[in-house]
C-alpha cells in the first residue's frame, strides 16, 4: 500500500478513535448528571454518612467510565498530529475496545489491520 493510502488510513483512525471514545466521555457526563440528580431527591433525614458513601460511588463510577474513553481521545488526537506515542497508545485502545461491541471492535480490528500493512510505521514520522 502507498504511503498515502496510509496516511489517509492514520487520518481515518485518529477520527475513528476520538469519535467513538468521545461517547464514553459523553457517557460519563451522563452518569454523573444522572447521580446529581438522583442524589439531590434524597431526604433531610439522610445521614453525612450515607450521603458522602453515595457520592463517593457516584464519582467512582463517573471516573471510571470517564477514564475509560480519555486514552482512546488521546490516541486519536495522538494520531491525527504523527505523534510516535499514538501507535503504542492506539494499539493498546484497540485492543482493549475489541470487547466493546459494535463500534469498539470494528475501530479495535481497523487499529490492528492499520499497523500490519507495511509501511504503517513511516505515516507518523
Amino acid at each position: 500500500m502507498d504511503r498515502g493510502n496510509l496516511d489517509n488510513h492514520r487520518r481515518i483512525l485518529g477520527i475513528c478513535l476520538i469519535l467513538t471514545n468521545a461517547l464514553s466521555l459523553l457517557a460519563a457526563l451522563a452518569v454523573g448528571g444522572f447521580f446529581f440528580i438522583w442524589g439531590s431527591m434524597f431526604p433531610e433525614t439522610t445521614s453525612a454518612g450515607d450521603l458522602a458513601l453515595f457520592w463517593l460511588i457516584a464519582a467512582g463510577i463517573s471516573g471510571c467510565v470517564l477514564l475509560m474513553g480519555l486514552p482512546g481521545v488521546l490516541a486519536g488526537i495522538g494520531l491525527l498530529r504523527r505523534r510516535k506515542w499514538a501507535r503504542l497508545l492506539s494499539l493498546i485502545v484497540g485492543a482493549v475496545g475489541l470487547a466493546n461491541v459494535p463500534l469498539g471492535t470494528i475501530v479495535g480490528i481497523y487499529a490492528i489491520w492499520f499497523y500490519a500493512q507495511p509501511g504503517s510505521l513511516e505515516v507518523l514520522e
